[in-house]
C-alpha cells in the first residue's frame, strides 16, 4: 500500500476516533465526568480507555474505538490492510467502507477476526 494510501486511512480512522470521542465527552457533563483530560483528543483516547472510564461507553463504541486503535497501530507497524486470517490485501472497497477492517470480505464473518 503506498503512502499516500496510508495516510489516508489514518485520517479516516482519527476521524471516527474524534468523533466517536466527541460524542461521548458531549453526553458526559463535567460534574459526571471525573477524569478531566486535557491535551488532545488521542489523549482523551487514552484515558477514555481506562476502566472506569470504558464502563459508560456502549460495548459499540468501545469495540469501534478499540478496533480503531488497533488499525491506527498496525498502520505504524507498517501492516495496515492485510488480512489477519489469510495475509492477503484487504479490498479497497472493504477498507474505505470500515477502515478498520482486519480481514478481508472472505474471512470477515469469522469470529476470532473482524
Amino acid at each position: 500500500m503506498t503512502q499516500e494510501k496510508l495516510k489516508h486511512y489514518e485520517k479516516k480512522l482519527l476521524v471516527m476516533q474524534d468523533e466517536i470521542l466527541t460524542n461521548i465527552i458531549g453526553e458526559t457533563s463535567d460534574e459526571e465526568n471525573p477524569f478531566q483530560v486535557d491535551g488532545d483528543l488521542a489523549d482523551k483516547a487514552e484515558a477514555f480507555s481506562s476502566v472506569a472510564i470504558s464502563e459508560g461507553l456502549s460495548t459499540t463504541q468501545k469495540e469501534t474505538l478499540e478496533l480503531i486503535r488497533k488499525a491506527l497501530q498496525r498502520i505504524k507497524n507498517g501492516n495496515f490492510g492485510t488480512c489477519l486470517a489469510c495475509s492477503v490485501e484487504i479490498e479497497t472497497e472493504r477498507l474505505e467502507a470500515i477502515p478498520y477492517a482486519e480481514t478481508c470480505k472472505k474471512h470477515m464473518s469469522e469470529t476470532r477476526y473482524r
